[in-house]
């Protein structure tokens, strides 16, 4: 495994996509203190996973993100990619080449990639477990880390044999067991206290939902007694009304025959007959107006407890309208609120927009810039090539004529050296006498300079070190001071020589007119022209460096313009949702604002109808009190009537003596017709009374019931006994919880689910320990055979 390159983009001072490729050897970083060498090594611990923003000498995260410059934007991104070699597969990877990149946003939004693909941090880690490679681990060895590893505890440093020995991916699922181990030990302590908490409702509940039970049922049997007691009621009030109606049916017939009686015995008494049947007639409708009005009266009572009833019923609709109407107001303003949220949303989403817009069209500008420099340093490549070749060309001119400069030159100087008695030889001596004399001059003189830095220096800390050795450095510079003299004496001495050995024609040779200077100048021309020609070139390699630099830029340009399109139609997508729920919610909140424009209609529509029932009751009062005095008059005119009638029996009974008996007989025949029909009017009365009382107090009609009216046996007394002793262990019941059952029903299903979880949870816990195990053997098993090699 072999890290190729490492690829770095906005990551502090590399604001530019920068590329740094490895290659087989060592390589090394080399720049000034400030350069960036040390952000390298930051940028390789940073995709390795680092999260501590001070390892990477930085306050938080996000300062990792190129910060901008004077004339420099700041960036929203910084990316770093690490390519590595995996022919050997130790990755567990099957491709060749393995790329890392980590990018984090200004937003905090952070991403890894392996291979392009998206993965957690601790897929990550787990990928390079047991490589030596990660952002603590020995393949990073940073200033001071080496003498830190030999002084640490021993404990510390068995981390690093334990990433050598391979064995760090064992303990690191060693440690996430423990971890899962410890994570399902505190899962059955809240089960258990769940468990716990369940069993006491449902112990609870348990006797609450019996309780309920037991007492739905007694209710239920009471239910049948009441109604088999009402039943055997209605059965009495029918017999008594049976035995009644074929009463008066009898005493009518009787009455009938006493009349016939009467009109026979004398025809003389028969108009006062007339008269008093006249006025029997009127007391019978007289009595059943009485009836009549009783029984009206009656009606407007149970209309007016329907009223009531009615009353209570729009009271409570309206309170139900208003709860209505109150959370509508509520649901609207949350609409309203969320509303708001969105335009604020939609409003940064459009920033967004205008801020990505603008770096496109920033980058396209520095696309044009960079296109535009490169032309311009193509024409210009072009005039130094043309330039190059002129100047080759006289250049080839020049070495001409010194060629046939230097053939005159070595022809004249011969003969002169001839001439002059010139010894080489000689010359070569006095030289190297001479270079040796001065280079001793200047191994002295440098040791005189470094002996008067001592003595500064030593003179500069007397106050705390003493004198002493300032006086001997000064002493010794004195005296390298004298040999120095001696020196340059016998260098004067060698120098004489020297210019007497030092050939006087050389002076014509190099006089400005010379032959030398003439050869000088062309030399001067030649080399003028190489260094055109050597200027031109590293210009053009620079151009083409340059050219090519650019055209790397303009690629990185385009990738990022890319990106920024696809940022801006991302963020188009997000303005077009906003802005469809935006509608959504203006939708909404319309819809709600007329439901509670209905609401209100619907509490005003109550409030009207319940002015209306308030109406009612007062014209029925009025009603009633108009029947009480019609009644109070027409028992007035009763009492005259009956008064009448007894003074015209009184008149007749002198003259009816044969008649008194039959007319005795008669007036008690009528009065028990009477009592009789009072009586059957009144029976008539309890039973409707009864209908009208089942019906109000339970709801259902005492005529679905009566098909079984003659087939209760039971007597009404011991039906009323064992009702009163239902009762009574109702009572001793006591209020029952009426949702008990059903929630017992859910407590039950819960504590047994629950139960059911902690037996699962269990299990899962003696698997971890199982893996545990298996997993600290395996580890030790490997970390002592490899320790004994590190040992040995």
């Amino acid at each position: 495994m072999f890290l190729k390159s490492v690829e770095l983009f906005g990551f502090k001072s590399f604001a530019d996509r920068s590329r740094i490729e490895f290659t087989d050897g060592i390589s090394a970083l080399l720049g000034p203190n400030g350069c960036g060498k040390s952000n390298v090594v930051d940028a390789i611990k940073w995709v390795l996973g680092e999260q501590g923003a001070k390892s990477l000498r930085a306050d938080k995260m996000e300062d990792v993100i190129f910060n901008g410059t004077e004339t420099r934007k700041p960036l929203n991104v910084a990316e770093v990619a690490l390519t590595l070699a995996n022919e050997e597969g130790r990755l567990s990877y099957d491709e060749p080449e393995v790329v890392v990149k980590r990018r984090l946003y200004r937003s905090g939004e952070s991403e890894y990639l392996i291979n392009n693909k998206p993965v957690l941090l601790r897929e990550l880690r787990e990928v390079f477990y047991d490589t030596g490679i990660g952002k603590s681990a020995y393949s990073i060895m940073e200033q001071g880390r080496i003498d830190q590893v030999l002084s640490s505890k021993p404990e510390e440093r068995r981390l690093i044999f334990e990433e050598a020995a391979g064995i760090t991916k064992f303990k690191i699922q060693r440690q996430e067991a423990e971890r899962k181990l410890a994570a399902v030990e505190e899962d059955m302590r809240q089960i258990g206290v769940i468990i716990d908490e369940v069993k006491r409702s449902y112990d609870s509940l348990k006797a609450q939902s019996e309780k309920t039970l037991r007492y739905r049922e007694l209710a239920d049997v009471g239910r049948a007694l009441e109604i088999d007691i009402q039943l055997l009621r209605l059965k009495d009030f029918l017999e008594a009304k049976a035995g009644k109606e074929k009463s008066l049916e009898e005493r009518t017939k009787r009455r009938d025959a006493i009349k016939e009686e009467i009109d026979g015995i004398n025809g003389l008494l028969q108009e006062n007959l007339d008269v008093v049947n006249s006025m029997e007639s009127e007391l019978v409708e007289k009595q059943k107006k009485i009836y009549g009005i009783g029984v009206e009266k009656q009606s407007l009572e149970n209309e007016s407890r329907m009223l009531a009833e009615q009353l209570s019923d729009f009271e409570a609709r309206i309170v139900a309208d208003e709860a209505r109407e109150k959370s509508l107001q509520e649901k609207i303003a949350g609409v309203v609120l969320e509303a708001g949220q969105r335009k604020k949303s939609l409003e940064e989403a459009r920033a967004g927009l205008l801020e990505i817009g603008k770096n496109i069209g920033e980058f396209e500008e520095s696309v044009r810039s960079a296109e535009g420099h490169i032309r311009e340093n193509e024409a210009s490549i072009r005039s130094r090539e043309a330039e190059i070749h002129h100047l080759e060309e006289e250049d080839e001119t020049l070495r001409g004529e010194l060629r046939g400069l230097t053939d005159t030159i070595v022809e004249e100087l011969d003969q002169r050296l001839k001439d002059s008695g010139y010894s080489s030889r000689e010359r070569a001596r006095t030289e190297a006498e001479l270079d040796a004399l001065i280079e001793s001059l200047r191994i002295q003189l440098d040791g005189g300079v470094k002996l008067l830095e001592d003595a500064l220096r030593v003179g500069g800390a007397g106050a705390s070190g003493g004198s002493g050795g300032g006086v001997k450095a000064l002493e010794a510079v004195l005296e390298a001071c004298r040999e120095l003299f001696t020196k340059i004496a016998g260098l004067g001495q060698k120098f004489g020589e020297y210019k007497r050995l030092s050939p006087s024609f050389i002076d014509e040779f190099l006089a400005p007119e010379g032959i030398i200077t003439q050869k000088r100048g062309i030399d001067n021309r030649i080399q003028e022209n190489l260094g055109k020609i050597r200027e031109n070139r590293n210009t053009i390699r620079s151009l083409r460096e340059e050219n090519a630099a650019l055209s790397l830029k303009i690629d990185e340009y385009r990738k990022t313009l890319e990106e920024l399109r696809l940022g801006r139609e991302r963020i188009k997508t997000t303005i077009a949702g906003e802005e469809e729920n935006i509608v959504r919610l203006e939708r909404e909140e319309e819809a709600q604002r007329r439901m509670l424009t209905e609401t209100a209609q619907d509490i005003a529509r109550l409030r009207e109808r319940i002015g209306e029932a308030g109406q009612r009751q007062a014209e029925m009062k009025e009603k009633k009190r108009a029947f009480e005095e019609a009644e109070k008059l027409t028992r007035k005119e009763l009492a005259k009537l009956e008064a009448s009638i007894s003074l015209r029996n009184q008149e007749q009974l002198a003259k009816e003596k044969k008649r008194q008996a039959q007319m005795e007989e008669l007036a008690k025949t009528q009065l028990a017709l009477d009592k009789l029909q009072i009586d059957l009017t009144e029976i008539n009365t309890d039973i409707r009374n009864v209908y009208d009382n089942f019906r109000e107090r339970h709801s259902r009609e005492l005529a679905d019931f009566e098909n079984r009216i003659y087939e209760i046996t039971t007597p009404v007394k011991d039906l009323r006994d064992s009702l009163m002793g239902l009762r009574e262990e109702l009572k001793k019941l006591g209020q029952p919880n009426w949702a008990a059952p059903e929630e017992f029903s859910e407590v039950k299903k819960r504590y047994e689910f629950q139960c059911g979880q902690l037996e699962d949870v269990k299990k899962s816990r003696e698997d971890l320990e199982r893996v545990a195990v298996q997993l600290r053997s395996a580890s030790e098993e490997m970390f002592l055979s490899n320790y004994k090699k590190i040992r040995t």
